[in-house]
C-alpha cells in the first residue's frame, strides 16, 4: 500500500502542475514518489507502478472530456468510457518508462531521460497523435526555463523535468550529492540562457493592430437556425466597435459562421458588406464544402469585401471532426460535430494579410509543435489560432490548451494571436510572455499590437532534432543494453 500511496501521490502533483492550478515548481519534484516506489523492482512490477501513476494523473487532468462528449449530446457513459480509455492509454507511457528505467537500474539517470522524451515523442505521432499534457507544457509560466524551447522544442523542458527528479532520488537514497552536479549544472546553464534572452530580446519598432472577436456563442446554438439573427447581430457588434475598426486585421474564432461563408450567399453578404463598412480585412472561420468533401476553413476578406486566400485545416481531432473506424463505432458513438466528417487539407499555407503573413492554425493543431513551425518555415510572421473551446465548458480544458501556445510562440519566436469563440483569447509575444488574454465565457473585442518577425530559429529550421536524436539513443541503449549493464 505504501507503494500505490507514493504512485498516487505523484500523480497529484503532476496534476496539480498544470491549469488551472499551473503550480509549474511541483513538476519537478511530482516524479520523485514514483521513482522511490519503484527503486530496486522487477521490471514488470514498474511497469505497474507506473501505469497507475499515469491512469491517476490522467484522468485528474483530462477529467473535462465527461462534459465536453455531454455538451455533444453524448449520454454520459460515453464519456466516463472515453476518458478510462484514453487515460489507460496515455498511462502505458508512465509504465514503459518505468519499465525501461528499472531494465538500466539508477545509476543511468540521464539515459532515462532519453527515454522519457522518446516515449513522449512518440506519443505525439502515434495513432495521429496526442500530445495533450506533455510534462514540458507544465512550465508555460516558468518563462526562463522554456526559452530552450527554441533549439529543442518542448521536449527539452521535459528532458530537464525529468533529470532533476531522477537527480533528487539519486540524492535522497544515496545521501550524497556526488553525481548531481551534472543535473543541475544543466539547470543553471539553460536558466542562464533564459533570463539572458528575456531580458536582451528585442522586437522591431513597426507595430500592427490586430482585433480579436470573441463572440461567446453557445455550443447548442452554433447551428440552430432560431438563433442564426443573434449570432449575426452579435459579430456584426463586435466588428463595428471603434476598436475593430481602426485595427490592421480583424480575427474570429473557428467556425463563427452558422453556415457555409462561400456558397451561402446570405453570409457572403454579410461578411462582404461588413468588411466593407469596417473598411478592414476580416480573417472569418467557416466550414467550406468543395468537390463533395466538408473543410474546416478560414478565409481572409479584403476591406473591398472579396475572399482573397484561404486555408483549410490539417490535422484533424479525432471522434470531433471524423470517426475512425466510422462504420464500426457509429453504430455505439454519434459524429460529435452534426455537419458531417470532414477532410484535412492539403497544403501548410500562408495567408497574405495587411497585418502580415499569417500561418494559421485551427483548434487541434495548435498543440502539434512541428506542424506549426511548418507554416512559419513557409514564411508565416504571425501565428494564428482559431478555436471554439465552446465544447469544455467552465473545465481546465481552455486553460490547458491555451497555454500550450505559449511553447510555440518561443519555438518559432512569433507572436501568437489566439481567437476563441468563448475564451480564453489572446495574444502571447516571442518570448511566451502574455500580453493581453480574455476571461472564458464573455463576450467582448480583445485588441493588441504585434511585429513582423522574419528570423527562424533552429527549431523552425530543423523541427525536432532533440526528439530524434534522443529517440536514436534510446535506440542504441536498448540494442546494447548487457554492453551498458557490464559498465
Amino acid at each position: 500500500m505504501k507503494k500505490i500511496f507514493l504512485c498516487v501521490l505523484s500523480a497529484i502533483l503532476i496534476i496539480l502542475s498544470f491549469p488551472k492550478t499551473s503550480f509549474w515548481f511541483l513538476a519537478w519534484i511530482s516524479l520523485v514518489p514514483l521513482f522511490l516506489a519503484i527503486q530496486n523492482e522487477k521490471p514488470l512490477n514498474s511497469f505497474l507502478y507506473g501505469t497507475i501513476t499515469g491512469l491517476v494523473a490522467y484522468l485528474g487532468i483530462l477529467y473535462w472530456l465527461v462534459p465536453t462528449f455531454s455538451a455533444a449530446g453524448e449520454p454520459k457513459i460515453i464519456g466516463i468510457s472515453v476518458l478510462l480509455l484514453l487515460s489507460f492509454y496515455l498511462a502505458l507511457y508512465y509504465g514503459l518508462f518505468c519499465f525501461f528505467y528499472s531494465l538500466f537500474a539508477i545509476r543511468y539517470s540521464l539515459f532515462a531521460a532519453f527515454f522519457w522524451v522518446s516515449l513522449e515523442f512518440i506519443r505525439t505521432h502515434l495513432f495521429t497523435g496526442f500530445p495533450w499534457a506533455l510534462l514540458g507544457y507544465s512550465q508555460w509560466n516558468f518563462l526562463p526555463i522554456i526559452q530552450i524551447s527554441e533549439f529543442t522544442g518542448v521536449y527539452g523542458v521535459s528532458f530537464l523535468i525529468i533529470l532533476v527528479n531522477l537527480t533528487i532520488v539519486k540524492i535522497i537514497k544515496k545521501r550524497t550529492f556526488k553525481g548531481a552536479a551534472t543535473g543541475f549544472l544543466l539547470i543553471l546553464i539553460c536558466l542562464i540562457f533564459g533570463f539572458y534572452k528575456l531580458t536582451t530580446y528585442h522586437l522591431p519598432l513597426t507595430t500592427y493592430s490586430i482585433s480579436i472577436l470573441q463572440g461567446n456563442i453557445d455550443q447548442y446554438k452554433k447551428w440552430d437556425e432560431k438563433y442564426e439573427r443573434e449570432i449575426i447581430d452579435t459579430y456584426t457588434e463586435l466588428a463595428g466597435r471603434p476598436s475593430s475598426v481602426a485595427s490592421d486585421l480583424i480575427v474570429w474564432p473557428e467556425s463563427a459562421i452558422p453556415g457555409y461563408l462561400k456558397i451561402e450567399k446570405k453570409y457572403y453578404d454579410w461578411i462582404s458588406q461588413l468588411a466593407q463598412k469596417t473598411k478592414t480585412q476580416h480573417l472569418v472561420s467557416s466550414t467550406d464544402y468543395k468537390n463533395e468533401k466538408l473543410y474546416n476553413s478560414a478565409f481572409l476578406v479584403s476591406s473591398d469585401g472579396k475572399i482573397t486566400d484561404e486555408y483549410s485545416k490539417n490535422h484533424l481531432v479525432p471522434f470531433g471532426e471524423y470517426m475512425p473506424l466510422r462504420n464500426f463505432l457509429s453504430r455505439f458513438i454519434k459524429v460529435v460535430n452534426e455537419i458531417g466528417e470532414f477532410f484535412p487539407g492539403e497544403k501548410y499555407n500562408v495567408i497574405n494579410s495587411s497585418a502580415g503573413k499569417l500561418g494559421v492554425n485551427i483548434c487541434f493543431e495548435a498543440i502539434f509543435p512541428n506542424e506549426i513551425r511548418k507554416s512559419v518555415k513557409n514564411g508565416a510572421e504571425i501565428i494564428v489560432n482559431l478555436t471554439n473551446d465552446a465544447w469544455y465548458l467552465k473545465t481546465s480544458a481552455p486553460y490547458q490548451h491555451f497555454t500550450m501556445n505559449v511553447f510555440r510562440t518561443v519555438e518559432n519566436r512569433r507572436f501568437v494571436v489566439r481567437a476563441a469563440n468563448t475564451g480564453v483569447s489572446g495574444f502571447i509575444d516571442p518570448a511566451g510572455r502574455i500580453q493581453s488574454k480574455t476571461e472564458i465565457f464573455t463576450t467582448t473585442v480583445l485588441t493588441d499590437k504585434i511585429q513582423h518577425l522574419q528570423e527562424l530559429t533552429f527549431y523552425t529550421k530543423f523541427g525536432d532534432v532533440f526528439a530524434y536524436l534522443c529517440l536514436i539513443i534510446s535506440i542504441i541503449l536498448l540494442t546494447f543494453r548487457k554492453k551498458f549493464d557490464r559498465l
